[in-house]
């Protein structure tokens, strides 16, 4: 009776508290916000580099093409490590520890340089979704969770927002530098919240 218990979902949920539940969807949907943010650089502040580097439209395709394939290809290698090691720890690494590349994109120059630290920074971004989705499903019971997903995906949602009008107020040529920088330590701190605010499922 015991072991049918523990294999039972309701079961696994229920050990943890409500409070508990929704303190980590609250974390893993600032890591999703701030995730969705760092998706609008391009559209922003690319054109800025554009004007400054003389780069052509086959430039920002390029850098924008990378970006997402190399995220594409690496989310389910993230999920595979999401199987097997805590999800916890696979975020704030994929997320807090690798949004210094994204912070590091402050720092580039030139096409070259900015191409190879986009790419390279596209490769943590696949991680957040596989191992999210995870943690939100052993975290909430069938009945709570669709909404916690949507209430998730509303706050992502809103870092679109965000970020938009944000970065639109750093897209010049002597302040596009700082729109990376913040969204790079936006996404160390969410690394942080997330390790300190997410409780991994028994």
């Amino acid at each position: 009776m015991t072991e049918i218990k523990e294999k039972n979902p309701e079961t696994k949920v229920a050990v943890q508290s409500e409070k508990s539940r929704w303190r980590t969807m609250v974390a893993l949907a600032f890591g999703y916000f701030v995730d969705q943010g760092e998706g609008q650089a391009k559209s922003v502040l690319f054109p800025t580099l554009r004007s400054m580097w003389g780069l052509s439209f086959a430039n920002l395709g390029l850098i924008g093409t990378i970006r997402n394939a190399l995220q594409s290809i690496s989310a389910p290698i993230w999920g595979y490590i999401a199987d097997r090691f805590p999800r916890k720890n696979v975020i704030v690494f994929g997320t807090g520890i690798w949004g210094i590349w994204t912070l590091l994109v402050g720092f580039t120059d030139n096409f070259g340089q900015l191409l190879v630290i986009r790419a390279i920074s596209g490769i943590g971004l696949g991680c957040l979704m596989p191992a999210t989705f995870s943690l939100m499903s052993d975290t909430f019971p069938p009945k709570k969770r669709g909404r916690a997903l949507g209430i998730m995906e509303g706050i992502g949602t809103l870092g679109i927002v965000v970020s938009v009008l944000g970065l639109g107020f750093l897209a010049s040529p002597t302040l596009w530098r700082w729109g990376f920088f913040v969204l790079g330590g936006m996404s160390i701190i969410s690394g942080l919240v997330i390790w300190l605010r997410v409780e991994e499922p028994v």
